[in-house]
């Protein structure tokens, strides 16, 4: 098309001063009226705007000829000028419209009228922006979700059976505390149910509402019963094998590259304070209560295991009515030899209180059946015999069962001196290698009563005993007897019996002042007095020396007549005297008295 036709037809279509301003009069006043104001929408028509409209159309845009109204910046209207909107703007920006239908003169010529879509655009960006936000947080929260469920339900519990595993790995005997820990977050979950069913209807529906805790509250996953059976088959694996089959759980567990099961590994040599204990008349006792002798041993066993637990030993074996002790030295920790001796004399001492004080044990003092047998000595009592030295600690047995115990000669020696306790007629005997081994206080505390040759020794030993009269105690009538108690009540007595087994390690407790702040062996120790060790020790000298008449005028003072030591002492003079009805010493007494002799006559036959 010819420039010049074409100017002159963009004159003739250019719009008066007068029209423009007419029309801005209109719709002022249309803005203005309540009547018409809502029936159209009307923009603003600014000044510069208006100006614009009746400016000759010189903007040339590629083949148009036109008029830009937007070529002046408006405040909060246009901020950015644009002359040619196909030039200045994204195509996205802008939007052409034109006549469909011309007709007469202008049937040739059409407008074309260019909108600025920019501020629908900046909306329709924004909303794209946050759309597209939010579907990235949806997303993101849909991965955290299925990652989150994914890592509580799969991953979270098999890394804890591994990590449990590890541990059992490293210590075998940890697997008691981890299922303390896992008894603890159940019974916290318990308390937290119970508390939500106690609060009001808001609350509970608030939970109800809650889905997730629903199905966590309730349902229970595979892999936490696996987890929970990991645990049980590990407590399990500590109790049978207990202290001395940790190495064996240990080598087994290490050995990931076959199922295979090596219980047969080689023993180890170790130091360790060694202790056997017997329930006396057992023999009697099982007769009597035929099946329900069960737990009568175990009510005993419950008491025995845990004092020994508290004073940091182990409960090796049990043999109906033997217990062997075990307080191992662990390789390395020599300097520890004192503290371990020393707590084991404490808790053989602690062991006999508690047995004579347990009100659940002294209701067999009036069991008739066992009345008409053991007649005065009807109670339930414990004879200990305690020695130190070495052992052999591993498995014994074959393929098809197996046991971890401990092997050595001063097994043979501390069961044969448990077994003088009835010819002294005391309740606990040491050893002197474990009056060596612990502190020189602790020595302090027990009498030395004879010199003894023992199976099991290849030299004499010196005898002790610890001076205990049981009969001083009261049963404990404040302890309220329960037929069972719940798992909470188990689990706060296991940690109560934690927390003081850690406290007997600290700087600040003294074993040996225990003798005299504990009021059960303060009770027992009354009757002891200072007049009658000296009495005993002078009769003992002269007894060792051979001065055997002497000894006889000490130890049958009035102050010793109930003194077990004093007559064993006196019967076995008068049953080696080389002098018949004189107290005379053999031509070959060493001071040295054969254990594996026949029994005396002052005590009689040993009550099974």
């Amino acid at each position: 098309t010819d420039p010049a036709t074409r100017s002159s037809i963009a004159q003739t279509a250019r719009l008066s001063e007068q029209t423009v301003t007419s029309y801005a009069q209109q719709l002022q006043a249309v803005q203005a009226s309540p009547d018409t104001s809502w029936l159209y929408n009307f923009g603003k028509l600014p000044l510069l705007v208006q100006q614009d409209l009746s400016s000759p159309w010189m903007a040339h845009c590629p083949s148009r000829l036109g008029m830009p109204l937007l070529k002046h910046g408006i405040p909060d209207l246009v901020d950015y000028p644009v002359e040619c909107p196909e030039k200045d703007l994204r195509r996205r920006e802008w939007k052409l419209y034109r006549p469909q239908l011309n007709v007469g003169p202008l049937e040739n010529w059409h407008f074309d009228f260019y909108f600025d879509l920019r501020p629908y655009t900046r909306l329709e960006s924004r909303q794209s922006i946050f759309s597209t936000l939010f579907v990235l947080f949806a997303l993101g929260m849909a991965a955290c979700f299925f990652s989150n469920d994914a890592k509580e339900l799969a991953l979270k519990p098999v890394e804890n059976m591994i990590a449990t595993v590890d541990k059992f790995r490293k210590d075998p005997l940890q697997a008691r505390r981890l299922a303390d820990k896992k008894l603890r977050t159940e019974i916290i979950k318990q308390v937290s149910i119970t508390s939500r069913r106690g609060k009001n209807w808001c609350s509970s529906m608030w939970q109800a509402i809650k889905c997730c805790r629903s199905w966590k509250d309730n349902d229970i996953m595979e892999s936490v019963i696996l987890e929970k059976t990991i645990v049980k088959l590990g407590t399990l694996l500590a109790l049978g094998y207990g202290e001395a089959g940790q190495r064996i759980i240990a080598h087994n567990m290490r050995g990931l590259n076959s199922v295979l099961v090596d219980v047969m590994i080689p023993g180890i040599r170790l130091n360790c304070v060694m202790g056997i204990t017997r329930i006396r008349d057992f023999k009697i006792v099982t007769e009597i209560l035929q099946a329900e002798v069960m737990a009568f041993v175990n009510q005993i066993a419950e008491i025995v295991h845990a004092v020994v637990d508290e004073f940091s030993g182990a409960a090796n074996k049990q043999s109906g009515d033997e217990f062997l002790l075990v307080w191992r030295i662990p390789p390395g920790e020599d300097d520890k030899t004192s503290r371990f001796a020393d707590m084991s004399i404490v808790a053989f001492a602690k062991m006999l209180a508690c047995v004579h004080r347990s009100p659940v044990l002294a209701a067999y003092r009036s069991h008739p059946g066992l009345q008409q047998r053991l007649l005065a000595r009807c109670r339930v009592h414990l004879t200990s015999g305690i020695h130190f030295g070495w052992v052999i600690e591993g498995p014994v047995g074959s393929e098809y069962k197996v046991d971890a115990t401990y092997v050595s000669s001063n097994i043979s020696v501390v069961e044969n001196i448990e077994t003088a306790t009835l010819i002294y007629g005391v309740s606990i005997l040491v050893t002197e290698p474990l009056i060596k081994a612990c502190s020189p206080e602790m020595g302090l505390k027990c009498r030395l009563i004879d010199r003894i040759s023992v199976t099991g020794s290849l030299r004499s030993l010196q005898l002790y005993t610890l001076d205990l009269d049981y009969t001083s105690l009261d049963v404990d009538k404040q302890f309220m007897l329960h037929n069972y108690m719940t798992s909470r009540q188990a689990y706060r007595v296991r940690q109560f019996m934690l927390h003081e087994k850690n406290r007997m390690w600290h700087e600040q407790v003294v074993m040996v002042n225990l003798f005299d702040t504990n009021p059960d062996i303060v009770a027992m120790r009354a009757n002891f007095t200072l007049d009658f060790l000296h009495l005993f020790n002078m009769g003992y000298q002269n007894y060792s020396q051979g001065e055997w008449e002497v000894a006889h005028k000490f130890l049958s003072n009035g102050q010793l007549l109930d003194d077990g030591p004093s007559r064993a002492l006196l019967c076995f003079m008068a049953e080696t005297t080389a002098v018949p009805n004189r107290f005379k010493a053999p031509k070959d007494w060493d001071g040295v008295r054969n254990l594996g002799s026949s029994w005396t006559a002052c005590f009689g036959r040993p009550h099974d």
